[in-house]
């Protein structure tokens, strides 16, 4: 019997880890990759913070909440179209998603090693910098239309968002039972896990933090309302039939050429 198809996805994962290791330049540091993560974003936020002056509630409460919708659709949409679209408008990060970060990390093979392995975990550093400047355009007429604290509350919160994005999908690539334990975390754990299962990664479970535009556009792979699907934690109950069916089809060793005929 020939592996099943689940063993192969897990071998060729092994080997590119290998090959993608070895290929590394001697220069990078994960270290400095993720220190220009972090300094890019908390500085947005701390020069944002520092500008504003007698904000209201209603300028938190009005600009934070939407700010954040926006954000998870525009995780959402460029995961989506972006990312995993043969489209897509920025050929080499789709080249760069699918070949190397699909690759390095299958649904079996989600763990990483140092801080080498960081290179193919963390966003590239343009990343940060595109998400933060999307929520530039509201902000320049949430200024100008409302008052300048509103503009700034809306960079500062894409910023914030890009942190918590950038955090919950490298807790999605950790080992730890207890994060399975976590409410909300452990959803994003789950639907991380079967979106870097090559026959779903395009299609389904593209929310890198809470799956709010996955169920309100149908790419969740769970058949749940919204509040049932952030809640949802680790369960796999309410799986839609037909990705089940794959997934089981994939466990299946597959039988050598001729064997169904006896040969």
């Amino acid at each position: 019997m020939k592996p099943s198809r689940e063993e192969v996805i897990v071998e060729k994962s092994h080997a590119f880890r290998e090959q993608y290791r070895a290929s590394t330049p001697a220069w990078y540091r994960g270290e400095m990759h993720l220190a220009f993560t972090l300094i890019f974003t908390f500085g947005v936020i701390l020069f944002c913070a520092t500008r504003l002056h007698d904000t209201s509630w209603s300028e938190w409460l009005f600009v934070v909440v939407p700010m954040l919708v926006f954000g998870n659709w525009a995780e959402w949409a460029g995961h989506r179209y972006l990312l995993h679209s043969p489209r897509s408008l920025l050929k080499s990060a789709y080249k760069r998603h699918v070949a190397t970060h699909h690759q390095f990390f299958s649904h079996r093979t989600l763990d990483y090693h140092g801080q080498r392995d960081w290179r193919a975990l963390l966003f590239p550093p343009f990343a940060p910098v595109l998400f933060v400047g999307a929520a530039v355009p509201p902000a320049l007429l949430l200024g100008m239309l409302w008052s300048a604290n509103a503009g700034y509350i809306a960079v500062l919160t894409m910023a914030a968002y890009f942190l918590m994005y950038e955090g919950l999908h490298t807790l999605s690539h950790l080992e730890h039972p207890i994060l399975d334990r976590l409410p909300l975390v452990n959803t994003v754990r789950r639907m991380h896990v079967l979106h870097h299962n090559p026959d779903f990664m395009h299609t389904h479970n593209f929310n890198l933090t809470f799956p709010l535009c996955d169920a309100l556009f149908g790419t969740s792979d769970l058949n749940k309302g919204v509040i049932g699907t952030l809640f949802n934690g680790m369960s796999d109950d309410a799986r839609k039939p037909e990705i089940q069916e794959k997934l089981d089809a994939q466990k299946k060793p597959r039988p050598e050429r001729g064997a169904a005929a006896g040969n």
